[in-house]
């Protein structure tokens, strides 16, 4: 089962472009990678890392 966690703060992006990978702080204090999977939906795939 996935836990759901709020990102707080954008950290660093992984690269330029336009799908905006990137590392993301939580809620949790924990660090993920995330992605934005649309520029018009909010929806994320993150994992941890």
């Amino acid at each position: 089962m996935l836990q759901e966690v709020v990102a707080t703060r954008y950290v660093t992006p992984l690269r330029e472009g336009g799908s905006l990978p990137g590392i993301v702080e939580a809620d949790d204090l924990g660090t993920y990678t995330m992605e934005y999977t649309t520029l018009a939906v909010t929806a994320l795939r993150a994992a941890a890392s």
